[in-house]
């Protein structure tokens, strides 16, 4: 059995049942309010963005008490239509917690399921947000990422994600990790589904100096995806990995489907590069999460990371999985200024976007499209949209990324939506 909605857009009254029927078993919302019947845009949230009236907790007993006032992407999804009713399920903390935690866990949320096949892995950590979106349960839900939160959950479970260049979405009232990597995006059913949120939910927040880099008029909607001039998309071939034969006769299909539509793909051989995440999230969490709980906290919840971290020690026998990953951040200083943090962060940030620049000028290409995550573009602060592609022997997804460089958020969006008709006429 799976848990998949195979219909248009769900309306609020098959929301409602759905959820009620099924969320017991798939675990993907921790928390809702029934949707009016005549709600136009019903849209589920991540559990660590604030939503008015809801507990912000990412999942965590120790941020159970937190109550916020709307993140600046919720006013924002407000003001275009959008009701945010109900918040999702996630991998505890943004799977800051524990390297042996499996994906979609958390104290408060439990286990996440894959409404394709409750055998395989969710993905995480916006595991609850690609979840519910799957089962019918909303429109389209938030999701968040550091590296790999939005797009690895969004092909487990066969829905598309867009992770936005840093900067197109405020992080203002949400749960931190990394203030330079950190983005909330888009997920949906359908590439235009997930535009349509992420620019809901996109402007300069005068409380986010990342947010400079974003115009007010942007428009990822109007006509993405329309068929136009011919295009070349360089297909990654890593050289730390090979592609098995489901994968490539996915990709076969694909680039033989995508030259009757005028796009042709150039394939151009990876390498692996040292993105330094450990170091510049562990840093970063420390500050960050201070920032937060100073603005946010109160008294039933930890005013510092530390504080954070020996809740969790006080309360071990509740964590089957550990928290390594809190204990590891502490080893690593939270001073912004260290020298081994500002050199981690501008090598990481410098490797990714050369990959990215000197793969699509060997392949004279628009976008680069990739089999599974590819760390290059949540390193490199960049766009990168997630697509199903096909489906293994076994119910398991394959999905491939497209992405672009730095603020080219409108074009990966577009050639994403030609590559969504392309698979389709594929099948």
């Amino acid at each position: 059995m799976d848990f998949l909605y195979r219909e248009h857009l769900p309306n609020p009254a098959v929301i409602n049942e759905r959820i009620r029927k099924f969320n017991h078993i798939i675990h993907a919302v921790s928390q809702w309010r029934e949707p009016a019947l005549d709600a136009q845009w019903p849209v589920l949230v991540k559990d660590n963005i604030d939503v008015s009236g809801l507990r912000a907790t990412a999942g965590s007993y120790a941020l159970k008490e937190l109550k916020a006032e709307d993140a600046f992407c919720i006013k924002q999804l407000r003001k275009a239509g959008g009701l945010p009713f109900g918040k999702t399920s996630m991998s505890e903390l943004a799977g800051f917690l524990s390297t042996k935690m499996p994906p979609g866990y958390s104290e408060l949320g439990g286990q996440g399921i894959n409404p394709i096949d409750p055998s395989l892995p969710p993905g995480g950590s916006s595991s609850g947000s690609c979840i519910a979106v799957a089962a019918g349960f909303c429109h389209s839900a938030i999701g968040t990422e550091t590296h790999g939160s939005i797009v690895i959950p969004s092909i487990a479970c066969g829905v598309v994600g867009i992770k936005p260049s840093v900067g197109i979405v405020s992080r203002n009232g949400v749960i931190p990790i990394s203030h330079s990597l950190d983005t909330p995006g888009a997920i949906a059913q359908s590439v235009t589904e997930a535009a349509k949120l992420l620019q809901a939910m996109s402007g300069a927040d005068p409380e986010d100096e990342a947010t400079e880099v974003c115009d007010n008029n942007l428009d990822f909607v109007t006509d993405i995806g329309a068929d136009r001039s011919r295009i070349r998309i360089a297909l990654a071939l890593p050289s730390y990995r090979t592609f098995d034969d489901q994968e490539r006769q996915a990709l076969e299909r694909l680039i033989r489907e995508a030259k009757s539509k005028n796009i042709e793909f150039i394939e151009v051989k990876t390498k692996e590069i040292e993105t330094y995440y450990k170091v510049i999230s562990s840093t970063e969490i420390q500050t960050d999460f201070d920032r937060y709980l100073s603005r946010y906290g109160n008294g039933k919840t930890p005013g510092r990371f530390r504080d954070l971290v020996k809740m969790y020690e006080m309360r071990a026998q509740h964590h089957p999985y550990g928290f390594d990953r809190l204990t590891d951040a502490l080893k690593f200083s939270a001073d912004l200024e260290n020298p081994v943090y500002r050199n981690a962060l501008e090598k990481g940030i410098a490797n990714a976007t050369n990959a990215i620049d000197e793969v699509l000028k060997n392949a004279q290409a628009e976008a680069i499209v990739c089999v599974g995550f590819t760390p290059w573009w949540a390193v490199g602060r960049a766009p990168y949209v997630a697509l199903p592609l096909a489906k293994r022997a076994n119910n398991a997804m394959i999905g491939i990324t497209v992405g672009c460089r730095r603020l080219e958020d409108r074009k990966a969006i577009d050639i994403a939506a030609r590559l969504e008709k392309v698979i389709a006429s594929a099948r």
